[in-house]
């Protein structure tokens, strides 16, 4: 696998917190999105009220067209994407343990990268999304498919390729058959060397977060060295059901403030962050879409997955809401015609 230089400017600011294939999307072949899991009132899994039903959503099997609402759709075919895993650990040999315990991707970021309007939309992904994970033993013999979040598919992997992979497909199906050919994968153990070498991130606090350090109050302008990077954007309380909706938020901030410090800044800070990464980075991504995320700004809009966060059993769990997921999918990888 080539890696450039640009690439890496990009690929290890993304370990920090998750930043960021190609997206010629596509809808599954049924005619909606049905494999996320709802959960109704009486805490059955089931269709949820109001799903798109098949006389509001239309596929044309021929070119990929959708008719949705009596609009018609055509898939853009000038945006890619890059899917990010920020990941946990780098244990991935799943030797003498649990066949569910290598890494977890903390981190799920879809980038959509428009070439026509050149600019970047990130997409936050909720970890904790329920969805139909496939199951590997530890030889990585597949066993079955169980309702589990999103991120213990990457646990399933055997190495970071497999892992990173598992990940890919099971995010193309969560957003309806979308085609992700981009996935960059860097364990959290990489932010400190990472941060520490361009010198450290500045960014302005968007939320209260006292509970990291008493400093971090809403509004305030904060420089992080790699110790201080990591807390930002690992440091969860778990006693706290939920907690982890706001460690997304501060993950993606962070990430836009990674991407300003390092932006056009040239080869040598390129050169040294390639040097700080290591073995914390996994890539399988293509020349033209680093060199359009090294140029392109963002869009200024960030995008989350619509859903529900239940936080009445063991773990905290997301239910998708599908029409509006739908919907999401439709702006970001269509265009109306």
């Amino acid at each position: 696998m080539k890696k450039k230089k640009v690439y890496m400017m990009i690929a290890t600011a993304a370990i920090v917190i998750g930043i960021a294939v190609f997206a010629g999307a596509k809808l599954s072949e049924v005619n909606k999105i049905t494999s996320i899991t709802r959960k109704t009132d009486s805490g059955n899994e089931s269709a949820a009220e109001g799903t798109t039903g098949e006389d509001d959503f239309i596929r044309d099997s021929f070119d990929g067209s959708v008719t949705y609402k009596g609009q018609r759709y055509e898939i853009n075919t000038k945006v890619d994407t890059v899917l990010f895993l920020g990941i946990d650990t780098s244990n991935q040999t799943r030797e003498g343990i649990g066949i569910d315990e290598g890494g977890r991707s903390d981190t799920i970021i879809l980038f959509a990268i428009d070439n026509e309007k050149q600019q970047i939309t990130p997409l936050e992904i909720n970890r904790d999304s329920i969805v139909d994970v496939d199951i590997y033993d530890n030889d990585g013999n597949y066993l079955t498919t169980g309702k589990e979040q999103l991120t213990m598919q990457y646990s399933y992997g055997r190495d970071p390729m497999q892992a990173s992979n598992l990940t890919r497909e099971k995010v193309s199906d969560l957003l309806g058959r979308t085609r992700i050919d981009s996935v960059i994968s860097l364990t959290m153990e990489g932010i400190e060397p990472i941060v520490d070498s361009i010198g450290g991130v500045t960014l302005k606090l968007e939320d209260d977060h006292t509970d990291i350090d008493p400093a971090y109050t809403k509004g305030a302008v904060i420089t992080l060295d790699g110790q201080k990077a990591y807390d930002f954007v690992h440091t969860r309380d778990v006693t706290i059901r939920g907690s982890n909706m706001n460690r997304m938020s501060r993950q993606t901030q962070f990430m836009m403030a990674l991407f300003n410090t390092i932006h056009g800044k040239g080869s040598s800070i390129i050169e040294t962050m390639e040097n700080s990464a290591g073995d914390y980075l996994y890539e399988d991504i293509d020349a033209d879409s680093v060199d359009h995320l090294a140029s392109y700004d963002y869009s200024g809009t960030i995008m989350t997955l619509p859903g529900e966060n239940v936080t009445e059993g063991v773990h905290d769990e997301f239910y998708i809401d599908d029409e509006k997921l739908l919907e999401v999918v439709l702006e970001l990888f269509y265009k109306k015609v």
